[in-house]
């Protein structure tokens, strides 16, 4: 027995109803089926599965002979009908001829019984009357079908997908007139060691206004679905204030996405220029593999240390939230942050999470009579264990360097055979509130230095910390947007000496004078999904480690674009 022809165009207006809301003026037929086109709906296969539609209901048992007759009921993915909402004709049309089309396809089965004359008779009226809706629909799929397979025909690869961003900043600042700033770092003594031994004295003022920018395109593609290659092309140009000023914000930047007199300090550059040009280099090239839901390999012949270890939500981007190196990663934990290795990542429990790492800084020498190699030269191997408990987390990290013919950044190739440094540290973050996180780090290494057989040079252990602590306030007057703030103490040596490096038998202390201390502070505005402008303000307090530093500040404009 069929339904009649109030019920059939009842429940097929419910069919559509549920999928998008009622359009206010519309300008055009197209504009229309658009924003049908855009709804979301998921099949129903039983009317119990809608939450909100009462079995006492009236219309109950008409929704239920559409299911089971017919095949071509939708709600909402939520298990929601929503029947009270009105409808467009648009929309009817669009609930219309999907039934249509699950009509024929019954009857092609030879299922035509299970559709009545009367059915029929209703069908093709409802679908003379609507004749003008159903072509418009039917025409915009046509049109959509043929733009997706001109779009597929175009695409370099179905697997693979281009991302990328563009960082340009201004930026200056210094000390006040008769200054001066005294930088170890100048004379080639690591930035840990401050003045102990020796240092330059720079003017205040020396430095100019700079334009920084940084480019970079990321390739990501998946071979199996459960995997995923990544090669990262960047360039960086302009100098950041630390190319007048070495050493400070320990040695790895004011500006971590910025540049100096040594090269880029994300390692992406070699030879930082000045004139807005940059070279390209592939600086970062990786592979992810998922052998188990909880388990993951990584590789390659280019990975970055902090990508994997010592990662923190609020401080581990220097696009979006501190610039300065040394909020953004450990200069103690990622003392050798780039090169050839790879490692493990297991999410043992829900809550429990064990990654490790191996990375050479020259993993691709070859030759024999330099340092350098999978197994020599610079090289890290490091481990941590992070609990995660949703609003907060801590991770225990261990790490271990080893540098040749230098110690912590200080090269005496013709002294110094090779030094080790263990390294522990911890990182914790904690998001009390959606609008207010708290983090840290800090790190506390030992630096074992083995000089050349017969030097008459010999150093005692040296001990080495570092540590930062602040805040972000996510969100403030903005959805995007975010204020941070926070205080760290550079990488210091505080107990150390050597014998013989200055004269036959005297003794050096490896203590500086001072200790550097950062405040930064940020503001970043959220213009759209793709654009942000971040205001930075950076002082830093006995510059390079040094009593006798007089103070410096710091000014960024950040500009952020993403696509």
């Amino acid at each position: 027995m069929g339904v009649h022809r109030s019920e059939l165009a009842w429940a097929l207006g419910l069919v559509v109803g549920l999928v998008c809301p009622v359009f206010a003026a519309p300008q055009s037929d197209i504009e229309i089926v658009d924003a049908y086109m855009q709804g979301s709906h998921a099949q129903v296969n039983s009317v119990s599965e809608l939450s909100d539609v009462d079995p006492n209901s009236w219309a109950f048992q008409a929704l239920k002979s559409v299911v089971e007759r017919y095949g071509c009921l939708e709600g909402y993915p939520n298990k929601t009908y929503l029947g009270s909402r009105p409808l467009s004709r648009y929309e009817f049309a669009a609930g219309l001829n999907a039934c249509l089309e699950k009509v024929n396809e019954l009857i092609a089965a030879a299922t035509a019984d299970k559709v009545s004359k009367e059915d029929l008779a209703n069908l093709k009226q409802l679908q003379e009357e609507f004749r003008n809706e159903l072509t418009a629909l039917r025409g915009r799929v046509d049109a959509l079908e043929a733009k997706t397979r001109d779009i597929e025909s175009k695409l370099f690869s179905t697997t693979a997908k281009l991302d990328g961003s563009v960082v340009m900043a201004v930026t200056g600042g210094g000390g006040s007139n008769g200054s001066t700033i005294f930088s170890g770092a100048a004379l080639g003594v690591g930035s840990a060691y401050g003045d102990a031994l020796g240092a330059r004295a720079i003017s205040g003022t020396a430095a100019n206004v700079s334009f920084v920018a940084r480019t970079t395109l990321n390739l990501r593609a998946t071979i199996t679905g459960d995997d995923e290659l990544l090669i990262r092309l960047r360039g960086v140009t302009g100098q950041a204030i630390d190319a007048v000023y070495p050493g400070i914000a320990s040695g790895f930047g004011t500006l971590f996405y910025g540049g100096s007199a040594g090269g880029s300090f994300d390692g992406s550059t070699a030879v930082v220029r000045t004139d807005g040009t940059a070279s390209v280099t592939f600086d970062k090239v990786r592979y992810i593999k998922r052998l188990a839901p909880n388990f993951r390999l990584f590789g390659g012949p280019r990975i970055e240390m902090f990508e994997f270890i010592d990662n923190n939500s609020f401080a581990n981007n220097d696009e979006s939230d501190f610039s300065s190196g040394r909020f953004i990663v450990s200069p103690l934990v990622n003392f050798v942050p780039f090169g050839s290795g790879g490692g493990f990542d297991w999410d043992i429990t829900p809550t429990i999470n064990w990654r490790a790492l191996y990375l050479a800084a020259s993993g691709g020498a070859a030759s024999a009579f330099g340092s350098g190699g999978l197994f020599g030269g610079s090289n890290t191997v490091a481990t941590q264990l992070e609990f995660d408990f949703g609003k907060a987390s801590v991770r225990f990290i261990y790490s271990r360097f080893g540098e040749q013919g230098a110690a912590l950044g200080t090269a005496l190739p013709g002294i110094i055979s090779n030094s080790y440094t263990d390294v522990f540290a911890a990182n914790v973050e904690w998001a009390i509130v959606p609008q207010f996180a708290l983090f840290g780090r800090y790190g506390y290494g030992t630096t074992n230095v083995h000089t050349l057989a017969g030097s008459p040079v010999s150093f005692s252990n040296i001990n080495s910390d570092i540590y930062r602590v602040g805040f972000t306030l996510p969100d403030l007057f903005g959805i995007g947007n975010a204020f941070g703030f926070a205080y760290g103490a550079a990488l210091r040596v505080n107990s150390g000496s050597v014998v013989g490096l200055t004269a036959p038998g005297v003794t050096t202390s490896l203590v500086p004078t001072g200790r550097e201390g950062e405040i930064e502070i940020f503001y970043r505005i959220r213009l759209s999904d793709r654009l942000t402008i971040t205001p930075d303000v950076q002082w830093i307090l006995q510059p390079v480690n040094s009593v006798n530093s007089n103070g410096l500040a710091v000014y960024t404009l950040r500009t952020v674009f993403n696509f």
